[in-house]
């Protein structure tokens, strides 16, 4: 697991949050018309101060996308699995849905051992994924969410510390 210092967190504070905010809303949204929306909460910025923050950011964050199911007409599922209890069973699985379908495959530790999320054009394409990952000799048992609808509150994803 690595190990991060207080030097290696990127702190968000409320000016980043706000941009980001808006960003989230429109990606092409002008450095002067991200300026003029901060001060509608008592931020001065000038349009200069919000492309260095802008860069900073972006230089310090990986892209993550959050589609809108109702704007599209695929699926987004999410599956939990619980691997049987043998040595590299997780493993093994882990590596296995890394070469499927999946956009995000997560390897961790709590009450379920791994999790992936895939985008799919059809409930019949992930009724095919789920074959797939069920057929897994190390699966033992699988847990599944079909997202159909979303509300982000990047204020919660993004806390000021």
């Amino acid at each position: 697991m690595p190990s991060h210092d207080k030097d290696d967190v990127l702190e968000i504070d409320e000016i980043d949050r706000r941009i980001l905010e808006i960003l989230a809303n429109d990606p092409r949204s002008p450095y002067a018309d991200i300026a003029d929306e901060l001060a509608n909460y008592d931020i001065d910025m000038s349009s200069e101060g919000v492309r260095r923050r802008v860069t900073s950011l972006l230089e310090n964050m990986t892209s993550f996308f959050l589609p809108r199911p109702e704007r599209n007409s695929w699926e987004i599922v999410l599956i939990t699995i619980e691997t049987i209890d043998k040595a590299n069973s997780k493993q093994e699985v882990f590596e296995a849905m890394a070469n499927m379908d999946f956009w995000f495959v997560a390897d961790g530790f709590g009450t379920i051992d791994l999790y992936g999320i895939a985008t799919a054009e059809s409930n019949a394409k992930i009724d095919d994924l789920l074959t797939q990952v069920r057929a897994l000799d190390s699966v033992a048992e699988l847990d599944y969410f079909i997202e159909t609808d979303r509300n982000v509150n990047i204020r919660n994803y993004l806390p000021v510390y």
